[in-house]
């Protein structure tokens, strides 16, 4: 009876080590808004896969930048955000999917990301997120992103 419980005990330490995200806590995460006048506006990261129930804080490192949800690029029953200008926003993302998001002063050129939350259902709003039409330099931008995350 011992090593049968040696063995049980053992094996749930086993997978409490190994980085399971079972019983994992949600991780937090923060995108850096950047660019300058006449320069590359861009997020850091503008791709971040995360899991279900994960916050991400998008923090703007001048106070020309906004961060918002990009209409058409949620998946279905997810609320959308909408930042301040030149101020940061904390999102938590519950629903498994694909966020597109955005400046709003810089949108068109090309100042653009995608969050992509792990779980059952991922993909339901691949195709429509990826229809949605993108002002100037965006839709290149979101032709290298879709190029990037390989889906």
């Amino acid at each position: 009876m011992l090593d049968r419980r040696a063995a049980i005990l053992g094996s749930a330490a086993a997978f409490a080590l190994s980085g399971s995200r079972l019983f994992a806590q949600p991780q937090g995460h923060v995108v850096e808004m950047t660019g300058r006048p006449g320069g590359d506006m861009s997020f850091s990261p503008r791709i971040l896969r995360i899991a279900s129930g994960d916050t991400v804080t998008f923090r703007p490192a001048d106070p020309s930048h906004s961060c918002l949800s990009t209409p058409g690029m949620l998946p279905e029953g997810a609320e959308g955000w909408r930042g301040s200008i030149g101020k940061p926003v904390t999102v938590t993302f519950d629903k498994p999917g694909f966020y597109g998001f955005h400046c709003l002063p810089h949108r068109s050129l090309g100042m653009v990301g995608l969050v992509i939350v792990d779980g059952s259902g991922r993909d339901a709003n691949l195709a429509a997120a990826k229809a949605v039409k993108h002002p100037g330099k965006a839709a290149g931008v979101w032709k290298e992103i879709w190029l990037e995350t390989e889906v």
